[in-house]
């Protein structure tokens, strides 16, 4: 038994699930979505963090499983900004990508939690990537720079509000 032949009415073809996915609105699809994310989350507590480092067989580890949606998740948003024309402010594709953060983190410490993870991940596919210069400028400037205008523009800001 497949899971398919477990729900009824559930199309049979790969063409007919195509077609009844392509019928679904967005707020289905990301409910949907949502779903599917809370099972993988209660699955992976339950194998807790041993568990979730434990290799099957084939090598693999469900927290590599997870990972691998979530970069999935990533690309695929990072596509979507990328094509996008409009974006918050001017701000083009950095300000679509930055929409899409904001409602994706929509709490300061969801956003901050968001942040530490980016600086995270820069960190260790830089360490991946070699020592060459233009990595180091991209580092500088996207890592220190950025994050030394931003810093100083909120403190600017909030200097203000108590002042």
């Amino acid at each position: 038994m497949t899971a398919d032949d477990a729900i009824p009415g559930a199309p049979r073809s790969d063409a007919a699930r195509a077609a009844a996915i392509g019928d679904l609105g967005l707020p289905e699809i990301e409910e949907a979505i949502g779903e599917l994310h809370r099972r993988v989350g209660a699955a992976l507590r339950a194998l807790g963090e041993r568990g979730a480092d434990r290799a099957d067989a084939g090598g693999r580890t469900p927290r590599r499983e997870v990972a691998g949606l979530a970069a999935s998740l990533e690309l695929a948003a990072l596509a979507l900004a990328a094509g996008s024309a409009e974006g918050a402010g001017g701000d083009g594709r950095r300000g679509a990508l930055a929409d899409g953060l904001m409602y994706a983190a929509p709490t300061i410490p969801a956003l901050l939690q968001r942040l530490e993870q980016d600086r995270r991940l820069l960190a260790s596919l830089a360490r991946g990537t070699g020592d060459g210069r233009a990595l180091r400028r991209l580092l500088a400037e996207e890592g220190l720079g950025a994050s030394a205008r931003c810093a100083m523009a909120l403190e600017r800001r909030a200097a203000q509000d108590r002042g």
